[in-house]
């Protein structure tokens, strides 16, 4: 899934960050688990990732997986044993995750009890101004196409009452999508690019998001417009990927006896039609 993506990413741009940096690593401690795992309300239990750090005495840094630990979700009294899938992957595909319930992750590595604890925030129903809009094509070697079709904004909001984090995943769902501009797509296909349009917002706390509909949306067809609310935790981890001065002796975790991010999300998913005239 999208989330699972994202957050893979963002933890291993961090900790991938920790271990190019030289300073002070003699204070890191080298066999520390790693939790990759978010819980989706209305989804499986699916996809906690649980790995070692890495080995920073020795120049082999593949990721090492934890295969095979007992590892346990709780929900009040509740308690779901989460089976190891291979490749660190633990999933429980017979439990639904609930919304504005609080989880907790368990398991023991190396003698220690390593645990995490997340809330699944309560879904809040989005809307568009618009769920259809129109495009002109942009023929290859022309430009133009900017006089006619939909040119105001669609905007997406939703209820932000309570000051929570969200963001935006825009994507073409269509099997084989058409380009609006034709030089765009003969760029993209001779990077050998991806070939499917996707948009992703930064996390931050608000109530709604702009569509720039000829400059964010570049192909025609159905789009999913996912409005994702995410915890605290999520936005820290974004916001230590792309910062310099991360900490080699506090790296962001809500992880207690190791490192990495678990959390909950929910989200609202809209469609919206982008038409060719």
């Amino acid at each position: 899934m999208k989330f699972l993506r994202n957050i893979t990413i963002l933890v291993i741009s961090v900790y991938t960050f920790i271990a190019c940096e030289k300073q002070s690593i003699e204070n890191i401690e080298n066999k520390t688990a790693v939790v990759e795992g978010y819980l989706v309300a209305g989804q499986p239990i699916g996809s906690i990732k649980i790995t070692q750090s890495f080995s920073y005495s020795q120049l082999d840094t593949n990721t090492i997986v934890l295969d095979g630990l007992d590892v346990t979700l709780l929900e009040s009294t509740n308690q779901y044993p989460l089976i190891s899938q291979g490749n660190g992957l633990y999933e429980n595909s017979e439990v639904l995750i609930q919304q504005d319930k609080n989880y907790r992750l368990e398991f023991v590595w190396e003698g220690k009890s390593v645990s995490a604890e997340t809330y699944i925030p309560l879904k809040k129903e989005a809307g568009l101004s618009l769920d259809e809009v129109e495009l002109p094509k942009v023929e290859f070697g022309t430009f133009g196409g900017f006089g006619a079709g939909t040119t105001d904004p669609v905007e997406i909001t939703w209820d932000n009452s309570e000051g929570e984090y969200y963001y935006i995943v825009i994507k073409n769902i269509e099997t084989n999508p058409e380009y609006v501009n034709e030089n765009v797509a003969a760029a993209i296909a001779a990077n050998e690019g991806e070939t499917r349009f996707s948009l992703i917002t930064e996390p931050k706390i608000s109530d709604s998001y702009s569509i720039n509909t000829r400059r964010e949306l570049t192909q025609y067809g159905t789009h999913q417009v996912i409005v994702f609310r995410v915890n605290p935790e999520y936005a820290t981890l974004y916001e230590s990927a792309g910062n310099s001065t991360l900490s080699l002796e506090q790296p962001p975790t809500n992880v207690e006896n190791g490192l990495g991010i678990f959390t909950g999300v929910s989200s609202d998913t809209l469609y919206l039609e982008v038409n060719k005239i």
